[in-house]
């Protein structure tokens, strides 16, 4: 046999010229085991090659153990249930959150309209205070010179000149 070359697995272990016949060994017992050590040595080459495509452990050539693959099931199951049992707990918290900026909004839109309301009132309650100031300034007999209004004297002359017209 040549260098490089695959050896016939059908060779027995009392033709090989290096191991010559063992004693208490059978010979098919030794050629299963060199097939063995072979396809274990493949798998070896071959497993960083063969990759499931979406997993993240290289796929098994060989299988060697069921208890590892009991073990990578039961640690997938426990995984997997942990995963479900927080994405229900973040769903749960995005829902109540979601509910208070709800909640909120609704209770800042009534704000703003009470608020709205109360400037309304304001207004108009300042127009009225405005107007009876106009009316009583004719008779009143404390000089207006000496009196600082908050409204500009044009604002309340536009008055004086619209009740006139």
């Amino acid at each position: 046999m040549m260098p490089g070359q695959i050896p016939d697995p059908l060779v027995t272990a009392g033709s090989l010229p290096s191991v010559g016949p063992l004693a208490g060994i059978p010979a098919t017992t030794l050629t299963d085991q060199l097939k063995l050590a072979e396809l274990y040595s493949l798998g070896a080459v071959l497993s960083p090659l063969i990759l499931n495509r979406h997993a993240k452990r290289p796929f098994n050539v060989i299988k060697g153990d069921d208890d590892d693959d009991d073990d990578d099931d039961e640690r997938k199951k426990r995984r997997r249930e942990k995963n479900k049992v927080a994405a229900a707990r973040c769903r749960n918290r995005k829902k109540e959150r979601t509910d208070f900026l709800q909640k909120e909004s609704e209770r800042l839109e009534m704000l703003n309209s009470e608020l709205k309301s109360q400037i309304e009132e304001l207004k108009s309650e300042r127009q009225q205070l405005i107007v009876m100031l106009n009316l009583h300034r004719p008779t009143c007999i404390v000089r207006t010179d000496s009196v600082k209004s908050p409204e500009s004297d044009e604002h309340v002359l536009d008055q004086r000149s619209e009740q006139s017209d």
